[in-house]
């Protein structure tokens, strides 16, 4: 109890700049799980298929996977607080557009700001959580992100339970109602909106020197950068395919009352805090590509087990252990991806492995919105399987002789835990 009271107590210690950033992105997340609750939900209440719906899944990612490079070519010189602002100013209009506007013509139109919105938000956390924070402080002001972040998670889904469940009482006796869901969206982009007030008070330096801006990936050939991105970006394809649709899947699987939803929902983040604290220590036993396989390969069976138990609780179980186990993955890959450039070239690198994830999850969850039409989940979960395997596969062939060879340069960068407000932004989760 001690140890934590010290930890937490370093909190105080953060630059000034990095302890309102982690506030920020705990309002940030708060309000996007509030809205995300109950968002496909809405989108389905309101008359308008799963086809239609996996079309608004997928375009904020598509916006994301086609500016990421270009951003990422030219952020190094633009301003961390503007593109703050801007970034949260336009997630909060496009939400309230979602929100206010029916009619598939505005949903599409705010759908793309969203993506916008995210792309800016995906060039400016990390800069930030890197520039005001040293070398010294840098994984415990990230680790502290990452927790606030997850925090926020669970009690955004327990709120937006909890609030469907009395707008639904108030306006349509009890009944979940497209204006039930409405009420919780728009709380939603009330809380996003505050989260704009803390970005006033970060104090930026004056900007120094201009940055030149390279395209250079350090020497590594297209293919070889191919081949070390492709295991991640076929898990973001199977990804795409289920985890957009995850409220759903509970919703109408199981007959949820929405309360019930929300906390079960409120598990995965929960769930992903938990794989955060495994990677490492299976890194020290297996090195990196062992403990990814390892990881991989043991969420198979519970991603089986979620898709076709037809059981509630070994449902949520399985998702609860997937969850965990994928999550401790993703940031050993983001260590291994990094480890295979030099460091000037990990902006690039981290740049083109973004766009074409974002990519391929788009297309998986545009694919698996047409899919559900006439399979329900059952063709969606099939894919998800076989491209967990694959990149399991893959890894195994391609990296495992190496494994443990190669060991990351200090200094040389990693998974950024900001990601994760950064996600929601993007239209995307951070469950894989």
């Amino acid at each position: 109890m001690n140890s934590l009271r010290q930890y937490l107590l370093r909190f105080r210690d953060f630059q000034k700049n990095a302890r309102l950033f982690i506030y920020i992105t705990f309002i940030l997340a708060v309000s996007q799980s509030v809205f995300g609750l109950v968002y496909n939900l809405y989108i389905l209440k309101l008359g308008y298929t799963r086809e239609f719906l996996g079309t608004l899944e997928s375009i904020p990612v598509f916006v994301t996977a086609f500016l990421a490079v270009p951003l990422a070519l030219l952020c190094v010189n633009l301003p961390l607080k503007k593109n703050l602002i801007i970034a949260l100013g336009i997630a909060a209009f496009s939400a309230l557009g979602l929100a206010i506007f029916p009619s598939k013509a505005m949903l599409i139109s705010f759908r793309f700001l969203s993506g916008f919105a995210g792309a800016f938000m995906a060039i400016t956390a990390w800069p930030l959580m890197a520039r005001y924070s040293t070398e010294k402080d840098r994984n415990l002001v990230f680790s502290f992100q990452f927790a606030f972040s997850m925090l926020a998670g669970f009690l955004g889904n327990l709120i937006g339970g909890a609030l469907t469940d009395w707008a639904a009482v108030m306006l349509s006796g009890g009944a979940e109602s497209a204006a039930a869901y409405r009420v919780t969206m728009l709380t939603g982009v009330a809380v996003m909106a505050a989260a704009i007030l803390p970005v006033f008070y970060i104090e930026e330096p004056l900007q120094k020197e201009r940055v030149p801006i390279r395209l250079d990936l350090g020497g590594v050939k297209p293919l070889e950068a191919f081949m070390v991105f492709l295991p991640q970006i076929m898990i973001g394809f199977g990804a795409g395919m289920v985890m957009p649709y995850v409220n759903i899947f509970f919703k109408t699987g199981f007959n949820l009352q929405i309360s019930s939803l929300g906390f079960y929902m409120s598990l995965m983040p929960l769930s992903m805090a938990a794989g955060g604290f495994i990677g490492p220590w299976l890194v020290k036993k297996k090195g990196q590509v062992g403990a990814m396989i390892t990881l991989q390969a043991l969420s198979i069976p519970f991603l089986a087990t979620m898709g076709f138990s037809g059981l509630i609780l070994p449902t949520v179980a399985a998702a609860f252990i997937r969850t965990m186990l994928m999550n401790a993955s993703s940031p050993i890959y983001s260590v291994f991806m990094l480890s295979r450039f030099k460091k000037e070239a990990h902006p690039l690198a981290s740049a083109m492995y973004t766009a074409c994830w974002s990519l391929l999850w788009a297309l998986g969850a545009k694919l698996s919105g047409t899919l559900q039409m006439d399979f329900g989940f059952t063709m969606s979960f099939l894919i998800t399987i076989i491209c967990y395997c694959a990149a399991t596969l893959v890894l195994s062939r391609c990296f495992l002789r190496e494994n443990g060879k190669r060991t990351p340069p200090a200094g040389r960068g990693g998974f950024s835990p900001a990601a994760g407000a950064t996600d929601y932004l993007a239209g995307k989760e951070e469950m894989e």
